[in-house]
This record gives structure tokens, C-alpha cells and sequence, in this order.
């Protein structure tokens, strides 16, 4: 539940609301809430609790969960005063849409539920509609700083989705040529293909050199993490200038018109050179692992040929995640895919697929998971069926935690506690009710996708995969 919420609030920008009981269901929350925070996305999760009355004296389940929650939201309260649960509940949803928007939690103990209050003793909030405002360099400092740049690079993040600039980002990089790219997990801003698009970064399987070459970074709502190397000086150019925007766009793009600013044509050029350079080895990467049997890149194959502008794919996995965001991120990178975010969360797939046919009725869903994280929910397919919440599930089966194991392999050249099953999904599946298919060939994928798409309710596409990562070394790294 916690994870349609997280997902729902990604998804349309909406708080995603989840109510769970007490002790135990709370702390089974948070993984959701988790993923909110690392995605800003705006979550409220209710709990319950026992009587306040009996609180700290052992009461059933008697936890108090604002300390498990407090570090994971923008606002975490009991709600103490039945008076005030109005209030309460306004300056929660306030945070959860603040100018930098998150999860939310509110406690409500069992006593206060139940307690009537007279409609002239609610307390009322009148807190102002937030702002999306934020601290941030001075927008006359970066257009002069362009004036004097080479190569300059925007880095657009998460925050972008949700501040709803990204389609004024992207008018800017493309009237100036300047290459786009965005960390590996976060949410998409560029629905269509556009010249611009570099690609993801910060993927633990490689990348193109690009922010260690560029000599002007703009950071748009993207987290100075792991991704972006820190920001720090040694992942990036000798003397690089770092800037952060996330509001005035619309400014720059009238500064930059004013001081008649050339396009970074040349630059441009350079980098999209070398992200097809890097796609092309990570597809020659696939071909070489596969060897005449199913590969990731097969399914991506098939999936390159039933998404369209419409469509929304849900990825949950971290190998199988590796080969989409490489192959199917390098030209566009849509805000209406969904990945486990920042946080790394898998075997939210599941949930998150129910959530985007929550928001969006009308739209087809993929679910694009590995093993391992589909089978952390998998039930859940029985209760998306009894909630009529169509979607088709292609599981990517390499038999074990294709990350770690290659990790291992490469660290210490043994693996151990990486491995699972064999695990029969599409047997799985139909016992939960569902549509199901097991391929045995990679020209078996399409047709199956196809079918499934037309199946008109929960669908599973058991593919087994020869292991592998697409690890690529640029060269000259």
C-alpha cells in the first residue's frame, strides 16, 4: 500500500494516501515512505495507535512510530487533540506539497478516533498555498558564465518533474545546443525524443565521460549525490563552474537571447557521438553474453516495439534496470516511466504498476521486473485483479541478484547468497489468477508482450535470461 501511495504522488504530483494499523504495519510502511523521500514525491501516510491514555504502559502494539518516521518525511505528529485533527492534517498535506515536496505521516491513536468534537471547537488552519521557490544561484551569474563556457552540460533531476519547469529546461538546451543528461533512477522530464538527450549518469555499470570533460554544470533539481559524483572536485573538469536552477528558466532564456549567445553546436555533437558510441557497446555487451540464448536485450528489443508515447513502464530490478535505462533511456527518458527512484527501493513494481492505472485509467502498463524484486510482492497480483487494476508483468529470470553477483564475482571471483530458485512465475502467476506465458526463445517475446497487451487483465511473461550486466568501460576512462 505504502508503495502505490509513493508512486501515485510520482506520478500525477498528487499526495498518494495510505493508511496502515498500528506497530508492525508502520514500520512495513516505510519502505514506501523511503521512496517518497528519495523522489520527493508527495505521500501521506496515516497509522494508527493505541489509546494515548495507555501509551508507554504496554498496550497492544504499543510502538510510537513518529521516531522510525521522523527521518524519513517533511512532517511526522501524533495527533494528540481531537480538536485539532483539521488542523493537523492541513499543515501535513501543506509539507507534503511544500516548495520541496516529500512524505508526510500522521499518528492517530485509537482514542482520539473515536472522540466526538463539536464542529465549533475544530481548530482551523489558514496556512498559504506553498510556494515552489527555492534557494538558488543568481540567474544574471549563469548567463554570464555561459558567455564563457565551452562545453556546458544541464543536469536535470528529480526536483524538475515535480517544479513543472522541465519543458522550459528543455526549450533552453535545445535553442543553445547543450546536452541534457539525468542521474540513473530519477524521474524523466523528456517525453520525446529530443537532439539534446545525453542519456542517464551515474550508473554503476558505466557511462560516457561527460561531467568530467564539461566546464559549466547547471544542475536542475538534481540531488549533489553518488550519481553526480558528489559534485566534488575530483569527478569533475579541472576549474568547472557548478551551478543550481530549478526556477527561472524563462529569464535565462531572455539573457541568454540578449547577449546573443552562439549554440554549443560543436559540443553537442561530441557528446551525442559518444553516448551512441556507449549504446552500441552495451547492445554488442548483450549479443556477446547472450550467445544464442535469452538475453535482457531481447526483451528490450520487444519492448522498443509496443512503447509508445502513452504507454507506462514501470522497472523494478537491478540488473534488468541496468539494460533499460542504458538502452531505452538513451534519446528520451519520459516522466511517466517510474523506476524505484534514488533509493534503490526494488520489489515495489508491483505496487507502482497499480498506482499508474490508479492515475491513469485509460493508459496501458508494463512492469518490467527482474526475480528478485518480483518476488517480494508477487501475491499482490491477486489483489490487483480483484481491484480490476490491469497491467503485464514481463519478469526477467537470470535465477538469482544479477548485481551482487556480478559484484562478487568481479570483487572477490566467487558469489555466495546471490542465487534463487528456479522459481516457475508463470505457474505462480496463474494460481493467483492471472494471464500467463513462460517463452522459450527470444522470437517468442514480441508475440507473448502482444498477446498479454490484449489480454485485458493481469498479465505474466515469464522470460528465463542468461545472466550479465552491461559493465562498459568508455574509452579513456
Amino acid at each position: 500500500a505504502s508503495y502505490i501511495a509513493d508512486r501515485y504522488g510520482r506520478l500525477t504530483g498528487r499526495p498518494g494516501v495510505c493508511a496502515v494499523s498500528s506497530g508492525v504495519a508502520c514500520i512495513n510502511a516505510l519502505s514506501g515512505l523511503a521512496n517518497a523521500w528519495f523522489d520527493h514525491a508527495p505521500m501521506l501516510l496515516v497509522s494508527g495507535s493505541g489509546p494515548l491514555a495507555t501509551a508507554g504502559m504496554g498496550h497492544f502494539q504499543d510502538l510510537d512510530p513518529i521516531g522510525p518516521t521522523v527521518s524519513l518525511t517533511r512532517y511526522s505528529r501524533t495527533i494528540d487533540r481531537p480538536e485539532r485533527v483539521v488542523q493537523i492534517l492541513d499543515e501535513a498535506w501543506y509539507h507534503a506539497l511544500g516548495p520541496d515536496p516529500g512524505p508526510v505521516h500522521l499518528n492517530f491513536p485509537l482514542d482520539v478516533q473515536v472522540t466526538e468534537v463539536p464542529e465549533e471547537q475544530l481548530v482551523w488552519s489558514a496556512r498559504p498555498a506553498p510556494s515552489v521557490i527555492l534557494p538558488e544561484d543568481s540567474v544574471e551569474e549563469i548567463a554570464a558564465a555561459f558567455q564563457k563556457a565551452t562545453r556546458p552540460l544541464i543536469v536535470a533531476g528529480g526536483r524538475l518533474y515535480h517544479s513543472g519547469s522541465a519543458t522550459e529546461v528543455l526549450r533552453v538546451a535545445e535553442r543553445w545546443s547543450i546536452p541534457v543528461v539525468t542521474p540513473i533512477w530519477d524521474p524523466g522530464v523528456v517525453d520525446q525524443p529530443s537532439p539534446v538527450f545525453a542519456g542517464v549518469v551515474g550508473a554503476s555499470t558505466g557511462e560516457p565521460l561527460l561531467l568530467q570533460e564539461a566546464d559549466l554544470i547547471l544542475v536542475a533539481g538534481a540531488e549533489p549525490d553518488y550519481r553526480i559524483g558528489y559534485l566534488q572536485p575530483a569527478s569533475l573538469a579541472p576549474g568547472a563552474r557548478v551551478f543550481h536552477l530549478l526556477a527561472g528558466w524563462r529569464k535565462l532564456e531572455e539573457l541568454l537571447e540578449a547577449a546573443d549567445l552562439p549554440p554549443f553546436t560543436e559540443w553537442l555533437k561530441t557528446v551525442i557521438a559518444r553516448r551512441k558510441a556507449f549504446t552500441e557497446a552495451v547492445w554488442q555487451c548483450g549479443r556477446r553474453q547472450a550467445n544464442g540464448q535469452i538475453h535482457a536485450i531481447h526483451i528490450i528489443e520487444a519492448l522498443q516495439a509496443v512503447l509508445d508515447n502513452r504507454t507506462i513502464l514501470v522497472i523494478d530490478g537491478g540488473a534488468i534496470g541496468q539494460w533499460a535505462h542504458h538502452l531505452l533511456c538513451a534519446r528520451r527518458y519520459p516522466s511517466y516511466w517510474l523506476t524505484p527512484g534514488p533509493s534503490g527501493a526494488v520489489g515495489y513494481g508491483i505496487g507502482g504498476a497499480m498506482a499508474a492505472r490508479l492515475a491513469f485509467p485509460d493508459r496501458r502498463v508494463i512492469l518490467l521486473a527482474g526475480d528478485g524484486a518480483f518476488t517480494f510482492n508477487a501475491t499482490d497480483i491477486e489483489r490487483a485483479i480483484a481491484q480490476q487494476l490491469p497491467f503485464v508483468a514481463i519478469v526477467a529470470d537470470d535465477q538469482g541478484w544479477g548485481l551482487t553477483r556480478e559484484g562478487q564475482l568481479q570483487q572477490l571471483g566467487a558469489t555466495f547468497a546471490t542465487e534463487l530458485g528456479p522459481i516457475a512465475f508463470d505457474e505462480l502467476a496463474r494460481s493467483l489468477g492471472a494471464w500467463a506465458r513462460r517463452v522459450k526463445s527470444p522470437q517468442e517475446i514480441l508475440p507473448a508482450l502482444e498477446e498479454a497487451l490484449d489480454a485485458g487483465t493481469i498479465a505474466v511473461i515469464h522470460v528465463p535470461v542468461v545472466g550479465g550486466i552491461p559493465r562498459v568501460i568508455p574509452e579513456g576512462e
